[in-house]
């Protein structure tokens, strides 16, 4: 029996991955995060293509606007890492849109662009989304890898 519930258990773990950790100074961690074409750390950026993620998260207070900001840090930099309009947060809500309540589930569609110019280096990069404050309302760290697409 419990051979079976630890299966149970251990298929969605498997299937879904967990490839995000936490930020730091306890910022609000998101309730899930599904990476297209990742299922575990790293995750792998194909230059000249977009990497898409799903982040699920409830908003802890009302909001009226939110901003994405992205860092990476590689080989000991830490960088602004560009969205362009990806960064407007409410323009990408799926199934809702801004203005938000306070303890609304949200799931949000963040495209990023790996440009083909990028490095082939392994990085990670952070993703905080925050309010019209600029405080944070989620946070995840993904490690990731710049690869070159399979031809």
């Amino acid at each position: 029996m419990f051979r079976a519930l630890f299966l149970i258990a251990l298929v969605p773990a498997l299937v879904y991955g967990n490839v995000t950790r936490s930020c730091t100074n306890g910022r609000p961690q998101p309730t899930s995060v599904a990476i297209q074409g990742c299922t575990a750390p790293p995750c792998e950026l194909v230059r000249g293509q977009d990497i898409i993620a799903f982040i699920d998260f409830t908003t802890d207070r009302a909001v009226t606007s939110m901003t994405t900001i992205a860092t990476a840090t590689a080989l000991g930099v830490v960088t602004n890492y560009p969205l362009g309009s990806n960064a407007v947060t409410c323009n990408f809500l799926q199934g809702s849109s801004c203005p938000l309540s306070a303890n609304e589930d949200v799931t949000y569609r963040l495209t990023m662009p790996i440009l083909s110019i990028y490095p082939l280096v392994s990085l990670s990069i952070e993703i905080n989304v925050v309010d019209q404050d600029n405080t944070s309302l989620t946070c995840f760290v993904v490690d990731a890898q710049v690869v070159t697409a399979n031809k």
